[in-house]
């Protein structure tokens, strides 16, 4: 463990301040930033928190005035760190089943409670505490650290860290650090790609037999499970993080049977359409589909076999491929993911795997820039998008201590 002394010096920091910690977590799971309003509320309280530290930031509204915060702290001419996280969150659903408001980010002896908790309001309070505790501290970065809060990664990124990532934002960065929920015992370095396609049948008219379109649509769809079989070549090393991949998601979600979620394309028809007269036979038939691609699983592949259920069903279907954005994952050797083991497990005592996740994530977009991106942060993995999200305290400062020593090795302070 090098840095040692430097490390515990930024941990006692974690220790000393937890409650100005935990208070920021609190105060960001309070303000229920699932509708344009909420989210208003939230980008108005990052603000004013960077502008109370002096930290330069601007708020960008690119797409249908959906707002990214950006904001950078200066150092020296060392690595550029970029945070990442975002402060949408999803609907509570059905208050009654809650065991407590769903806003109300109590702060408990051992826990937090609130929708956001795990996913992933936490995870921004602490990239917003460290942050204050260099500002407060006179710590001197020896790099640049590089803030991206964004506000649609619940649906997709497109608005946010895509756009970021796509319009220089994240030029010169050397690695990324995303505290979305993971677990005690691992950090994600790979994540699934999205694919949303639109499947079209018509009404055919030949030798007097008409085709129904939604009989068509039928034959193809009671097959399309068949593009969750496809198996793609990994090496050994990654044949390794998968059979620990599968053991942490049969872990979270409690089933013996969802390991396949790991490195099989997840397969959901969303909904089934038709346009024509009422009454009559109609002129065509929608059916829009969404993939969860795993890396290991290329485009080709997935075209190929959704061709051939096509030709097997014997029909004509057109396809439109709306959305396509690869699988990705970061090398377990990079220096990112060796120092977010070496260190999380110095400060746990516990062994920390490399492991693929089972769902989508804004990682993605900066892989696809060259930069090394992981999951780190506090999680109940079972609460998440469910009823009675919460967090133990305890995860929430072992990854403020974590990301705190990542920086102290990839990039510096002069303390």
């Amino acid at each position: 463990m090098k840095h040692i002394e430097q490390k515990q010096k930024l941990w006692n920091l974690v220790e000393e301040h937890q409650h100005e910690l935990l208070s920021i977590c609190s105060d960001l799971i309070r303000i229920p930033s699932v509708e344009q309003n909420g989210i208003e509320q939230i980008v108005n309280y990052v603000c004013n928190f960077l502008e109370k530290l002096d930290i330069p930031y601007n708020v960008l509204r690119p797409v249908d005035w959906t707002p990214c915060i950006v904001a950078e702290l200066n150092g020296g001419d060392g690595a550029v760190a970029l945070l990442n996280g975002h402060d949408d969150v999803v609907s509570p659903g059905d208050t009654e089943k809650w065991l407590y408001p769903p806003f109300c980010g109590t702060i408990t002896e051992k826990q937090i409670l609130g929708r956001g908790a795990s996913d992933m309001k936490c995870g921004v309070g602490i990239f917003l505490f460290i942050l204050k505790m260099i500002v407060e501290n006179h710590l001197e970065p020896k790099g640049k650290i590089r803030l991206h809060i964004v506000h649609d990664e619940e649906k997709g990124g497109l608005k946010g860290s895509k756009w970021l990532a796509e319009h220089g934002y994240a030029s010169d960065v050397d690695f990324c650090i995303i505290t979305e929920p993971t677990s005690y015992d691992y950090i994600e370095v790979g994540q699934k790609g999205r694919v949303r396609v639109t499947l079209k049948t018509k009404r055919k008219r030949s030798n007097g037999v008409e085709e129904n379109p939604i009989h068509s649509m039928v034959r193809i769809l009671t097959k399309i499970q068949e593009i969750s079989k496809l198996e793609g070549k990994i090496t050994e090393q990654e044949r390794k993080i998968v059979l620990n991949s599968k053991k942490v998601i049969c872990h979270a979600m409690h089933r013996n049977d969802v390991g396949d979620a790991i490195d099989h394309v997840n397969v959901n028809i969303l909904d089934i359409t038709e346009v024509g007269k009422e009454g009559e036979v109609p002129e065509e038939c929608k059916a829009h589909l969404a993939f969860g691609v795993p890396f290991m699983i290329t485009r080709t592949m997935i075209e190929e076999k959704l061709n051939e259920i096509i030709r097997n069903a014997g029909v004509e279907c057109e396809i439109e491929y709306e959305c396509w954005q690869e699988g990705s994952r970061t090398d377990v050797d990079s220096a990112l993911v060796q120092s977010v083991k070496e260190n999380a497990e110095y400060i746990t005592g516990r062994t920390m795997y490399p492991a693929y996740q089972w769902a989508t994530s804004d990682a993605k977009y900066y892989r696809a820039l060259g930069i090394p991106a992981i999951h780190f942060g506090p999680s109940n993995n079972k609460g998440i998008h469910s009823y009675n999200e919460d967090v133990e305290i305890v995860d929430i400062l072992k990854c403020a201590k974590t990301h705190f020593a990542v920086l102290e090795d990839l990039m510096g302070f002069n303390i």
